[in-house]
């Protein structure tokens, strides 16, 4: 949040980015609000949660025994997912939701809540892995593939 206000009122933060065309662009603000659509999807009129409301809802239909398992091991997976804080910016949305929905607002019980977002350093590619993995340990199960004609 800082950073954005700060792009929005210096230059200090813009920065410059070569396409790959060659082109070089200029970026400030723009840094922020594209990764804050993930919070705030009605900045893009999309009618939905944004990504913490959407992972603490998720965790919140689970049953009430595996809730407390979920909400230590979130994972970040993907190249959406290397935005700079969007990590941190996950996890007090999270702790936000949690407090207001399932706490009631009860601050006091806030110290019990655990909630940990693992974020690997390879995440960016983690989504393409996982598929090839799945893939190499199905190559042989015809029931896993149809051909072109079916």
């Amino acid at each position: 949040e800082l950073e954005k206000r700060l792009a929005l009122e210096t230059t200090v933060l813009i920065s410059k980015f070569t396409l790959p065309d060659g082109r070089v662009i200029k970026v400030g603000r723009e840094r922020f609000e594209a990764p804050e659509c993930l919070f705030n999807p009605s900045l893009v009129d999309v009618e939905s949660g944004g990504m913490g409301a959407l992972c603490f809802d998720c965790i919140h239909k689970a049953d009430i025994d595996t809730r407390a398992e979920f909400y230590n091991h979130i994972v970040l997976s993907g190249g959406t997912t290397m935005f700079p804080g969007l990590p941190s910016r996950l996890e007090k949305e999270i702790r936000k939701n949690y407090l207001q929905i399932a706490l009631k607002g009860n601050v006091q019980q806030m110290r019990k809540f655990k909630c940990r977002i693992e974020d690997p350093p390879r995440r960016k590619h983690m989504v393409f892995l996982g598929g090839a993995v799945l893939a190499e340990i199905m190559k042989d199960k015809r029931a896993f593939w149809m051909n072109k004609d079916e």
